[in-house]
């Protein structure tokens, strides 16, 4: 049976996606709050001498880039350090790397999202109405690239609504690289500029960025008109 997803599925989709990651957010307030200010100086400090690593080793900062976003760390921080790298290494080498670790990172949580988050999922929506489709519904590419080019939308957790969707992985990776890619390198080469002092980087990452906020924007008016 041919299915098509609205924007209530959408929130509905992504509120479950956030409960199964609420509990890491939950966790880390507690966990602060019953340590107190010591260990959050301490928290604080593990972070800047991490930040000092991934400096001196590209592989290990790629790599953060490929993993860590996948536990909903935010990846800006990170992106920042490929620009402050790209001042050494140059920024077109960074913005390459990044890509290549944005592939390994919209992979992975691909298949994690599809097949154990999308059963616990299930799971946590049995008791209620809203059940998740067999298939993918006959739309979603549409809202795929909806989701990619809204600005606001963490890129992570679209990574798991499109995987839990079961969104054919190929057009899954045709969608979401271009995207990804080109915003990530946006704020790569803005960074490098700032910190390298060189305007040619920190314009081009700049209209980079504009130039997907203003398609996003022109992608989510053609769905409104179409409804």
């Amino acid at each position: 049976k041919n299915t098509v997803i609205n924007r209530k599925s959408i929130f509905l989709l992504f509120c479950g996606v956030f409960l199964l990651f609420g509990f890491i957010f939950l966790a880390y307030f507690l966990l602060l709050s019953f340590g107190g200010e010591n260990l959050e100086n301490r928290i604080d400090s593990l972070w800047d001498s991490f930040q000092g690593m991934l400096l001196k080793s590209g592989l290990f900062l790629f790599l953060a880039i490929a993993i860590l976003p996948g536990f909903v760390l935010p990846i800006a921080p990170l992106l920042s350090l490929a620009g402050l790298w790209a001042e050494q290494h140059g920024a077109w080498t960074a913005c390459l790397f990044c890509v290549l670790s944005l592939i390994t990172n919209l992979s992975w949580t691909y298949w994690l999202a599809r097949g154990p988050a999308r059963t616990a999922l299930q799971k946590l929506l049995n008791r209620t109405k809203f059940k998740l489709p067999e298939s993918p519904p006959d739309n979603l590419l549409q809202w795929a690239m909806i989701l990619r080019l809204t600005p606001g939308v963490p890129f992570i957790f679209s990574n798991y609504g499109l995987g839990i969707l079961k969104m054919p992985f190929l057009q899954y990776l045709l969608i979401s690289v271009p995207i990804t890619g080109l915003t990530a390198c946006g704020y790569v080469l803005t960074f490098a500029g700032i910190f390298s002092g060189d305007w040619t980087y920190l314009w081009i990452g700049i209209c980079l960025i504009v130039i997907m906020i203003i398609v996003g924007k022109m992608v989510l008016k053609s769905k409104k008109n179409a409804d």
